[in-house]
């Protein structure tokens, strides 16, 4: 069962970062392009692309109930940074505030991640340039070369769970009880999630 959720998580946050990442990549690449064609082009997905978030914090929450804390140890800073970018890119695209607004939000979350992958780590600062520099490719595979676009889904989606991987989470799981009684849900739903999803990308940006 503790299998089962490791995987529940891994592919849950591999499919945030891999189609999040594309809205916080066109953001970064506002200053360099046709700022509302980018915008248009993005705008049909970046709401229901953050539900992966959503579900990874519930999954962390109800499968990994002690993981939290370990996560946030150290990293009060880093994730103040994200929850700023995360609220401030949705509101900005959202809203259609000024472009600046949108780029400055994209540019807070990529730099919140790269500076959480080089926590994960433990690594030195310039890995945290790493995100950002993935995001951004994404972001222009999705609005000029769409053929490029699962490999760079594979490039934004990985770095993050693997650094997960050096995490020991034993002893921070829920008791096997509870993790049965979610695996009831979660095993039909989010296979059906996981297609439709990557369904409505890749239909809606041929």
């Amino acid at each position: 069962m503790e299998a089962l959720w490791l995987t529940v998580l891994g592919v849950l946050t591999v499919g945030y970062f891999a189609l999040a990442g594309f809205d916080y990549g066109s953001g970064l690449l506002l200053p360099f392009s046709r700022r509302e064609a980018v915008l248009h082009r993005m705008t049909p997905f970046f709401l229901g692309n953050e539900v992966w978030l959503v579900a990874v914090v519930g999954v962390l929450f109800a499968a990994f109930p002690r993981l939290e804390g370990e996560l946030l140890s150290g990293a009060h800073s880093t994730f103040t940074l994200l929850l700023a970018g995360l609220v401030l890119f949705m509101a900005s695209v959202q809203l259609r505030l000024w472009w600046w607004l949108v780029f400055t939000g994209a540019l807070m979350v990529s730099a919140g991640w790269g500076l959480f992958l080089v926590h994960l780590l433990d690594a030195p600062w310039p890995v945290a340039f790493v995100m950002p520099v993935l995001f951004a490719l994404h972001g222009w595979a999705f609005q000029h070369r769409k053929a490029l676009f699962p490999v760079t889904a594979a490039l934004c989606g990985l770095p993050i769970p693997l650094a997960f991987s050096s995490i020991d989470v034993t002893g921070l799981m829920a008791h096997p009880d509870t993790l049965g009684l979610l695996a009831w849900v979660a095993i039909p739903v989010i296979p059906l999630v996981v297609v439709l999803q990557w369904s409505i990308v890749v239909l809606s940006s041929r």
